[in-house]
């Protein structure tokens, strides 16, 4: 092939691909433009799933999606802002469905604990959130205490990973957790007996030792040092 054939055929191949490129641009923009006027596309509907005590008509109102919009401009960031503000909602995630739904999936928050406040007792999730009141029928969970019930202080993290190592046979004994700092946290048992516990290290052995302890009658238990366990009667 002479010099000239190759710069033809070169020439040819960029044309050819400049040429696919506007097609796949105004194809791409055609799309866009259809998406955004077409009343097939605009919001009609805003599903909610995962709620469970958190009403639904709530969540929608939260997530502020306006139906008729086009789908394509749907502010789903903002809405799963708005939503995850509600305290009871510990996550959620927004989609499109096509042609005209946005999903809301929602994830509300567990509670592992009760925490006393000035209105009465709260429901403390396992981040250490006190997210709304317990009400009158409050759930069969421990109190946990601390100075400032809150996600990343460390006493509450301390009390919450102690609380969350426990084998089910002391949880079912377990009526306060008390945490006065990181390294100093307490049960306080059924029968008034009352457990050091320390911290939060080694708690599978600390529960192994005193399950052993517990067959004693006591009033204290420390196994804060597991190897070096001690009983106060």
């Amino acid at each position: 092939m002479s010099p000239e054939q190759t710069r033809y055929q070169r020439r040819r191949k960029v044309a050819t691909w400049l040429v696919f490129v506007a097609v796949a641009v105004a194809l791409l923009a055609g799309g866009r433009l259809l998406l955004l006027r077409s009343p097939r596309f605009t919001l009609q509907a805003v599903s909610v799933t995962g709620a469970v005590d958190v009403p639904v008509t709530v969540i929608r109102a939260a997530a502020g999606l306006r139906p008729g919009v086009p789908l394509l401009s749907a502010d789903l960031d903002g809405a799963q802002a708005r939503v995850a503000a509600i305290p009871s909602v510990a996550a959620v995630e927004a989609s499109r469905h096509w042609p005209g739904t946005v999903e809301l999936r929602v994830t509300e928050r567990t509670p592992v604990a009760l925490a006393a406040s000035p209105a009465g007792l709260r429901l403390v999730d396992d981040t250490g959130m006190a997210y709304r009141q317990a009400g009158a029928k409050a759930p069969a969970l421990p109190r946990l205490a601390a100075a400032r019930v809150a996600p990343n202080d460390p006493a509450t993290e301390a009390a919450l990973a102690v609380l969350a190592s426990l084998p089910p046979p002391l949880r079912s004994q377990l009526q306060v957790v008390e945490a006065a700092g990181p390294r100093a946290v307490t049960l306080r048992l059924t029968g008034g007996k009352q457990v050091r516990w320390g911290d939060p290290e080694e708690s599978d052995r600390k529960a192994a030792v005193l399950a052993v302890l517990l067959s004693q009658p006591a009033s204290m238990y420390d196994v804060s040092a597991p190897e070096l366990p001690t009983v106060r009667r």
